[in-house]
């Protein structure tokens, strides 16, 4: 068997992988756009004897992290037939995806898991969590007016859509770049329908992209940078009373929105989104942008069962938000943990002290302490997918 990146001549052998794992219905429907995403990815299989075991695809993104970019790998459609699985292929496969997106710098890797204990074992973690609200008919939220500014149904594509979440373009959240935007057309944004509030100073502020079908009005994405722009949206949803018998309303766990719903007891399921995984932890210490009101010497004892360059010791300096590589010196406390938390504690998916408590990470109390209050307190959010 052998790991490679795979060329054009692959692709019929790999879309009919992806149509069997993915059990497609009617695959010459989806062929279009199966070509494009190939023609945008960098594709890596497992092949023997000329035939396709086992493939992925690497998708270069980058990613907003505490108000940094940070260039980021997706990986997407990991797929084996099911005579070929648990022999192996799926670790080498991440391996030497890993390999490559240290050898291009990304920082980090994101995936949208079928099983999140399966993915534990390589190294990722969950990184955030969406919530879906189902509000009944007494639920909707009420028709009110809109004093101040002004809502427009737009089409998705929308150029002050862009604008809009670029302005509000919170921690976690992908940094679409025009492809990217021409994707969301060609897919998720597709046959949707969008709303964009403008406020009283003619900016647009907030927006939402969603469905109204056999009465339910549900949303696909939903950006607000303020409460006047969720109290418009909100009064939109409401003047569909005539049209909806109940809303579903899907957003980042990170929002909080129940405090925001005219009931704050509306049905709510929260379950895990994306998994993420620092890449290589050298330089993403150093990418990283560390709280500038304190400073210390730490030392980490990382343990990373797929990427030997992460399973070692590190030592860092922090000062003025910025960490430096230091030597290790013998009379430092350290901190061992392994690269799930490790990435989870950084991103912000629980507050430090969940790790400390749960026994996720172990070291010196005062130590982790003073660690802790230099890693910023955002949690992470995504309303992408791939």
């Amino acid at each position: 068997m052998t790991i490679h990146r795979l060329t054009d001549k692959d692709f019929e052998q790999a879309f009919q992988l992806s149509c069997y794992a993915f059990q497609v219905e009617n695959p010459d429907d989806h062929r279009q756009r199966a070509q494009k995403a190939w023609d945008k990815s960098i594709n890596i299989g497992a092949t023997e004897n000329g035939q396709l075991l086992s493939k992925l695809a690497l998708l270069p993104l980058a990613v907003h992290i505490h108000g940094k970019t940070m260039p980021m790998g997706g990986l997407a459609g990991v797929a084996s037939y099911p005579e070929q699985r648990r022999k192996g292929h799926v670790r080498q496969l991440l391996g030497h995806t890993l390999q490559m997106m240290r050898a291009e710098g990304h920082l980090l890797s994101y995936l949208a898991p079928f099983s999140v204990s399966f993915y534990r074992k390589f190294g990722w973690e969950i990184l955030c969590e969406n919530t879906t609200y189902t509000l009944n008919a007494k639920q909707l939220p009420k028709p009110l007016p809109i004093a101040d500014g002004k809502l427009e149904r737009v089409d998705p594509s929308d150029p002050r859509i862009r604008a809009v979440y670029e302005k509000h373009l919170c921690h976690g959240m992908l940094v679409r770049d025009p492809q990217w935007w021409e994707h969301l057309q060609n897919g998720a944004y597709k046959a949707k329908k969008a709303v964009l509030y403008i406020d009283g100073g003619g900016e647009p502020s907030a927006y939402m992209v969603y469905t109204i079908q056999k009465r339910k009005f549900a949303t696909e994405e939903l950006i607000f940078g303020d409460q006047e722009g969720l109290t418009a949206l909100f009064a939109f949803i409401g003047q569909h009373d005539s049209m909806a018998d109940t809303a579903e309303l899907t957003v980042p766990a990170a929002e909080g929105l129940s405090y925001f719903l005219p009931d704050a007891k509306t049905k709510a399921e929260t379950i895990p989104y994306f998994m993420a995984r620092i890449v290589d932890v050298a330089p993403f210490f150093q990418a990283y942008p560390f709280l500038a009101n304190g400073q210390g010497d730490f030392v980490f004892r990382i343990s990373d069962p797929v990427a030997e360059w992460n399973d070692q010791l590190f030592a860092f300096s922090v000062k003025n938000g910025k960490a430096q590589p230091t030597t290790v010196r013998g009379e430092e406390p350290v901190f061992e943990t392994d690269i799930q938390t490790l990435t989870a504690l950084m991103l912000g998916y629980k507050r430090p002290t969940f790790f400390k408590h749960a026994g996720f990470i172990r070291g010196d109390e005062k130590a982790l302490q003073d660690f802790f209050r230099l890693i910023p307190g955002e949690q992470p959010a995504l309303v992408d997918f791939f």
